[in-house]
């Protein structure tokens, strides 16, 4: 299957030291602990709740198939290298909105000082539901509240993402206090950037929702569909 490699949004790394609540899963084996989490952002002000002045984005989820994992680091027995696989027995749905930037899962790795990790996140189609999701709320020009839904269809979606020290001699250290978060900020504000007042005005409506998707206001989902496909891979180093 033809894999594309890119991010779907700005991921930011904070080291730090949480407790593990038992609602939150862990996944893979190991005393080490990397927390994963979601969270949308409607524009570069984390204060501001409004993308453009007439829509906003609120919530939504993406469905994960795997987990794929390069690990290049060290502990007490020497340096390693280790690949893991984590394919969940039920699809993982991963919902989230503005404001919610707790773990959503974590990944249990060896304990030890890391040279890098490099995570892949394949999404999937799964219950008749997209592999991304999103909802919002469209305010035209008469002020009314139009619902809007994004559905992107695709089971050859990756999120890719590459951790390393900022110091190309250094290590992180990865154990059970010593807690990484890898946050992906979903950016929908970049996503719908093309999406104009008057697009939103002129576009058909399913039972008053505006939906983008393949087969419904098929030329707007194209703009925010390319958008996500041009994000760049990010590169995030512990400072």
């Amino acid at each position: 299957m033809k894999k594309i490699n890119y991010l779907l949004a700005i991921a930011l790394l904070f080291l730090y030291a949480c407790d593990q609540e038992e609602a939150v899963p862990s996944f893979g084996e190991g005393d080490g602990k990397l927390g994963i989490g979601f969270v949308i952002s409607s524009s570069d002000n984390p204060n501001a709740r409004v993308m453009q002045d007439y829509l906003v984005i609120e919530s939504g989820f993406i469905q994960i198939e795997e987990l794929e994992l390069e690990l290049e680091g060290r502990n007490d027995m020497g340096k390693f290298e280790k690949e893991i696989e984590i394919k969940f027995s039920e699809i993982k749905k991963i919902e989230f909105d503005k404001f919610d930037a707790s773990v959503d899962f974590f990944i249990n790795i060896p304990e030890g000082e890391y040279k890098e990790i490099e995570l892949e996140m394949d999404l999937i189609d799964y219950k008749n539901e997209p592999s991304i999701y999103l909802s919002g709320t469209f305010n035209d020009s008469e002020n009314n509240s139009i619902p809007v839904v994004f559905e992107y269809f695709d089971d050859e979606i990756e999120f890719e993402v590459e951790i390393e020290p900022e110091d190309d001699d250094e290590y992180f250290r990865v154990d059970r206090i010593e807690n990484p978060l890898v946050l992906f900020e979903l950016n929908p504000s970049k996503w719908f950037n093309g999406v104009s007042e008057e697009d939103l005005e002129k576009a058909e409506r399913i039972e008053g929702v505006i939906v983008l998707n393949k087969n419904t206001n098929r030329r707007l989902f194209d703009k925010v569909a390319k958008r996500i496909k041009e994000a760049a891979e990010i590169e995030i180093e512990i400072k």
